[in-house]
C-alpha cells in the first residue's frame, strides 16, 4: 500500500520525536552519538564560544537580516567550533631547535594587493623584532619565513608545504581570497595553524576547517552594517549596486544583496564592470535609468572614484557607500570634489587616542617612517598573536593550535577582538563619512536585540 506525500507527512508528525517540541536527550559531557548526524541535538559534545551568548546569530547578524527568520532550522550551522580530535599536543618539543619559526605569505609583489601585502609585512616585522628584543638569556629567538605569493594557481599551497618542510609552528596570511583558500586546505593537511590578518572573503571561514583563526573583520561584517546603515538608518528604499567584476566583488556584496532584501528594500539596479575600466557609460546610464536614492560601491580605490565622478556628471543626488578600501588616497585622487558625502564602513577610528594605538603608532613611524594602517596594524596584531601562542604552548604545532583556537577574546593594538564560531573576529566596526577633505569617524551604535534562548554546548 503506498502512502499519498501528505499522508506519509502526517504519519511522520505523528512519531515519537516529530513533533516541534521534542527535545533529545543529551549524553555525557565529551561523549559522541555516533548514530545522530554531526551538528544535531546531542550528537556531539561542541566548543561554544563565549561570544555566542552575546551574540546568538552567526556572524553577529541582527535579527531582521536572518534569513527564514521566524522559522526555527533543525541546525545552526558557524555558531560551534568544529573540533580536532587528533593526536599530536603530547608529542615531545623537537630537539636542537636553534630557533621558533613563523611563516608570512604575502600576496605577489605587484598591484594593490602586493602593496597592501608590503605594508602588512611592515607590521609583521616589527612585532617579530620587538618580540626578541624582549626575549631573555636562554629563550630561543623567533625567526620569520617570509614567501611572496605567485600568479600560478596552487603556488599557495606550495608555499604551505614549504613551511611545513621548514619546521614553522605556525603561519600568517594572505589578502587574496583564492590564495588563503588553497592555503587553508592545505593547512588541513599539514596540521599547521593560520592567522589571518587581512582577507575579507566571508566564504573563507565558513569553511570551519579548525586550523584558522581571523583577525581581520570580514565583508559580511561590513555588508550587514552598510545595510542597516543604508535601510534603517538613513531611511534609502532604492538602493543601485556597482561593483567590480571578480570573485571578490562577487562575494563582497552578495550578504549586502540578500541583507537589504530582507528589509524590504531589494538592489534597485546591480551593475558589474572590469577592474581597470574607464569607460563605464552602459553601468552609469542604468544606475540612473533606476533612479536610486543610495548606491553601493565595491572594487579598488582608483576605480571607485573614476566611477563617483562619471554618476555625479550624470546628475545623480544619490547618497554613496563603500567599504573600507575607499578609505586609501587612491580614491580621494580619483575622485576629487565627487568624493565628498561618501560614507563607508571602516575598523577602528585610526585617530583614536587609547594608549596601546598611540604608542603602535610611535613606534611603527619610528621604525618604518611612515604612518601605519590597518594592514599594518591588524599584521602586527597577528604576529603578536602567534608569538604570544608559541610562547604559551611551547615548540609544539597543535599545542600552538589548541591555545589559538580557545580563544574567545583578545585585545590588539587595533582594539578589543570578539571570535565566533568560525573563529571571525565579529568586533563592531565603526562608519566613516568623507567631510569637506577628511573621513571623519564615528562608532556604529550597538543594536538593541531582543532576548534570545540561551545557547549549550550541545546545541
Amino acid at each position: 500500500m503506498k502512502l499519498s506525500l501528505l499522508a506519509a507527512c502526517c504519519l511522520l508528525a505523528a512519531l515519537p520525536g516529530a513533533a516541534a517540541g521534542y527535545e533529545e536527550k543529551a549524553p555525557p559531557a565529551g561523549s559522541v552519538n555516533e548514530q545522530a548526524p554531526m551538528g544535531a541535538p546531542g550528537s556531539v559534545n561542541l566548543p561554544l564560544p563565549q561570544s555566542a551568548e552575546k551574540y546568538p546569530y552567526y556572524g553577529n547578524t541582527p535579527d531582521e537580516m536572518i534569513p527564514f527568520r521566524g522559522i526555527e532550522p533543525y541546525h545552526r550551522y558557524w555558531i560551534t567550533r568544529l573540533p580536532f580530535r587528533g593526536p599530536g599536543s603530547e608529542y615531545p618539543d623537537p630537539p636542537n631547535l636553534k630557533s621558533l619559526k613563523v611563516g608570512l605569505l604575502s600576496p605577489a609583489a605587484y598591484g594593490p594587493e602586493g602593496v597592501r601585502g608590503e605594508r602588512t609585512r611592515k607590521g609583521v616585522d616589527l612585532a617579530f623584532e620587538e618580540a626578541n628584543a624582549g626575549r631573555k638569556p636562554g629563550q630561543l629567538p623567533f625567526e620569520l619565513v617570509y614567501r611572496q605569493d605567485s600568479p600560478q594557481w596552487g603556488s599557495a599551497a606550495n608555499i604551505s608545504v614549504e613551511f611545513k618542510d621548514n619546521d614553522v609552528l605556525g603561519y600568517l596570511g594572505t589578502i587574496d581570497g583564492d590564495a588563503t583558500h588553497v592555503a587553508l586546505r592545505v593547512s588541513l593537511k599539514i596540521e599547521t595553524y593560520m592567522i589571518n590578518t587581512s582577507d575579507p572573503d566571508p566564504t573563507l571561514t565558513e569553511t570551519q576547517i579548525p586550523w584558522l583563526t581571523r583577525i581581520f573583520p570580514d565583508d559580511r561584517q561590513q555588508c550587514w552594517r552598510l545595510a542597516w546603515l543604508v535601510v534603517k538608518q538613513r531611511g534609502y528604499k532604492r538602493v543601485a549596486v556597482l561593483r567590480e567584476s571578480s570573485r571578490p566583488g562577487r562575494v563582497g556584496v552578495m550578504h549586502f544583496n540578500n541583507y537589504i532584501r530582507r528589509l524590504g528594500s531589494p538592489p534597485v539596479a546591480h551593475l558589474l564592470y572590469k577592474p581597470g575600466d574607464t569607460e563605464l557609460r552602459t553601468q552609469i546610464e542604468a544606475i540612473e535609468a533606476a533612479q536610486p536614492e543610495a548606491v553601493l560601491f565595491y572594487g579598488q580605490p582608483e576605480d571607485i572614484g573614476r566611477a563617483v565622478v562619471l554618476l555625479r556628471k550624470a546628475g545623480s543626488k544619490a547618497a554613496f557607500f563603500g567599504f573600507d578600501r575607499l578609505k586609501e588616497e587612491g580614491f580621494q585622487k580619483a575622485a576629487g570634489k565627487a568624493a565628498e558625502g561618501m560614507t563607508i564602513t571602516y575598523f577602528f577610528n585610526p585617530a583614536r587616542t587609547d594608549k596601546p594605538w598611540v604608542e603602535f603608532v610611535q613606534r611603527f613611524r619610528k621604525r618604518w617612517g611612515e604612518q601605519p594602517d590597518i594592514y599594518a596594524a591588524y599584521g602586527y596584531d597577528g604576529g603578536k598573536l602567534m608569538i604570544e601562542a608559541i610562547d604559551h604552548a611551547g615548540p609544539n604545532r597543535f599545542r600552538v593550535r589548541e591555545y589559538l583556537a580557545g580563544l574567545d577574546e583578545w585585545d590588539g593594538v587595533t582594539g578589543h577582538m570578539i571570535f565566533d564560531g568560525r573563529w571571525d573576529n565579529i568586533v563592531p566596526i565603526s562608519v566613516a563619512e568623507f567631510k569637506q577633505g577628511n573621513w571623519v569617524f564615528e562608532p556604529f551604535p550597538e543594536l538593541k536585540r531582543p532576548q534570545q534562548p540561551k545557547l549549550t554546548r550541545n546545541d
